[in-house]
């Protein structure tokens, strides 16, 4: 069966997609009783949390870390690893290979490349480019380390210039040819950015780590009007597959969302 995983901080964010911000017992405890098989934590810093503590706390709920969201570091502290200024790239760097530490620590799979990327606003972007990418070049050779997958999320062009489609984020990663370095298919912004969601993700199924299912409006799957039982038809048959993550905005509030998404995403994987 593969996890379904929700997307939850502890922290009061300017990021609005994630569920139970700034209530993170209360999180873990809610969706351990609705079935959900771990959660995807949105950091800004690995002292965010008592690691401990919520060693206890996922125990308890029969949850598991399974992956760190890190967009929180670009929102709050402007870290990129794109960023032209190569203090900036270091110090992001630096970052990363904490999360991916401490995922590991977790027994947990996967960090996720999303907003951390930042943008192209250097005259020359091809050389920002090549800078980016031996940024990301660092992070994996940790990552391959430590067996922690990194996902390059495809995020949609009111949010970035950079790597928009799932298949940009694809050609990217084939770089490496490493099972370390995946992509993350969000149904929120493919939703902007493809012609068509279900053969999208069924072309680059090979490269596909993560989905995160968002509805059209960012709010939980059924809330919207994608057809997740459309969408997802094969998803079983992808090989690198690590989770279904549901990051969508806590409207009308976190728990009938927790509620709606996990109902909908066992009706669709159960069929």
């Amino acid at each position: 069966m593969i996890p379904i995983v929700a997307s939850v901080t502890p922290n009061q964010t300017k990021f609005g997609p994630l569920l139970f911000p700034g209530e993170l017992e209360r999180a873990i405890q809610e969706l351990g009783d609705l079935g959900y098989d771990g959660i995807e934590l949105s950091l800004r810093t690995v002292r965010d949390i008592n690691q401990e503590e919520l060693k206890k706390q996922l125990n308890r709920a029969k949850l598991r870390l399974i992956s760190v969201a890190t967009g929180q570091s670009f929102i709050e502290d402007g870290y990129a690893l794109f960023h032209h200024d190569a203090l900036i790239r270091s110090k992001t760097v630096a970052r990363l290979k904490q999360f991916i530490d401490l995922v590991a620590d977790f027994g947990g799979d996967t960090v996720i490349l999303g907003g951390i990327r930042g943008n192209l606003d250097y005259p020359d972007r091809k050389q920002q480019f090549k800078w980016g990418s031996e940024a990301i070049d660092q992070c994996l050779a940790h990552a391959e380390k430590k067996k922690v997958m990194l996902v390059l999320e495809a995020i949609n062009r009111y949010e970035t210039n950079l790597m928009n489609t799932v298949a940009d984020c694809v050609e990217f990663v084939s770089r490496w040819n490493s099972p370390y370095l995946k992509v993350l298919a969000d149904t929120f912004h493919m939703n902007i950015e493809e012609v068509s969601l279900k053969a999208t993700l069924d072309m680059y199924a090979e490269s596909i780590g993560t989905i995160h299912t968002a509805d059209s409006n960012r709010l939980a799957p059924g809330m919207g009007h994608i057809n997740f039982n459309v969408v997802l038809q094969d998803i079983r048959n992808y090989p690198h597959l690590q989770y279904l993550g549901v990051e969508i905005m806590p409207l009308p509030n976190s728990s009938i969302c927790a509620d709606t998404a996990i109902r909908e995403l066992k009706h669709v994987i159960q069929g």
